[in-house]
């Protein structure tokens, strides 16, 4: 019997992109011995994304969000309404903004294959993506960054072995059905960011593995930063709501991740981007102040 991999995308009015995904992962060059279902879950997209997918892939799952799902959001709703009611081995989870090479699959199916030959079998194992125009990582397994805050984490870059990591990004990595039977999916915690953060390490805890394979599966760019909290163009309203916005630090969101995975100081690192924030303000207004009282 055939190994079922079931794959699971959210997108949002990115009709083109989402299709090249699609293409590209029906191309993938996959042992005989797996087969690969796809759940698309379609958040309310007004560009016909839809009807394009409908049209030219048949086959796919596709699942209508409210228009206010986020990534986080999307992916518990596709698990949730499609996926967990299957009969699977694998959840392959990916991003709709992905190039990925033919042998991308393969490699985490391999990676995966001698994990649990090694006696583990609640892996999740993470592709890493190279941008195509800085030529530098984009998205990859990750492991912690400073020896002093446990939220702080550095892109793996793919070292030719499979690669132990602390936690991961989600823009293409395959989960063993094991993992998900022993922690579940996505935390309901989270509306857009951390959730994968919090996944991997929540595995780790478990006694699970997170692993990057070899090589680079694809290329991908990086998400655009917007402009800065810390931006002196920026008025601290502006600041305030860009730094506690859905695709920011939203608080109780933040207040959660470092809670599981801050340790006994975690309220400091919960509350240190807001300090820093308002008093950064605090120091402008008093310096305001000084110049006026100096004219």
């Amino acid at each position: 019997m055939k190994k079922k991999i079931v794959a699971l995308v959210t997108c949002h009015n990115r009709r083109e992109l989402t299709l090249s995904m699609l293409e590209f992962l029906f191309a993938q060059k996959v042992n005989s011995s797996f087969s690969l279902e796809c759940c698309l879950v379609d958040d309310a997209s007004t560009d016909g994304t839809r009807d394009a997918v409908q049209d030219r892939f048949p086959d796919v799952n596709i699942l209508t969000g409210s228009g206010h799902l986020f990534w986080a959001g999307g992916m518990r709703f596709g698990w949730s309404e499609f996926v967990r009611n299957q009969t699977f081995d694998y959840l392959l989870v990916l991003n709709d903004d992905v190039l990925l090479y033919e042998s991308a699959l393969q490699q985490l199916i391999d990676v995966e294959a001698l994990i649990r030959a090694d006696g583990c079998d609640r892996s999740c194992v993470v592709g890493a993506f190279c941008d195509p125009q800085s030529g530098n990582v984009a998205y990859s397994g990750v492991k912690r960054s400073s020896f002093w805050h446990p939220g702080r984490f550095s892109q793996v870059v793919p070292t030719g072995s499979p690669y132990a990591c602390d936690s991961l990004n989600m823009n293409f990595a395959l989960i063993a059905r094991e993992s998900l039977d022993c922690i579940g999916f996505l935390s309901e915690i989270y509306t857009h960011a951390k959730a994968d953060f919090d996944f991997g390490l929540r595995l780790r805890a478990a006694g699970g593995q997170v692993v990057l394979a070899p090589d680079y599966v694809g290329e991908a760019r990086r998400n655009p930063v917007s402009q800065g909290v810390e931006s002196p163009d920026l008025s601290f309203r502006e600041r305030w709501k860009r730094l506690t916005g859905i695709k920011g630090e939203p608080l109780w969101e933040r207040a959660e991740f470092y809670r599981r995975h801050g340790g006994c100081l975690w309220m400091f690192y919960w509350l240190l981007p807001y300090g820093r924030i308002l008093v950064q303000e605090a120091i402008s207004f008093l310096i305001g102040r000084n110049m006026v009282k100096g004219e």
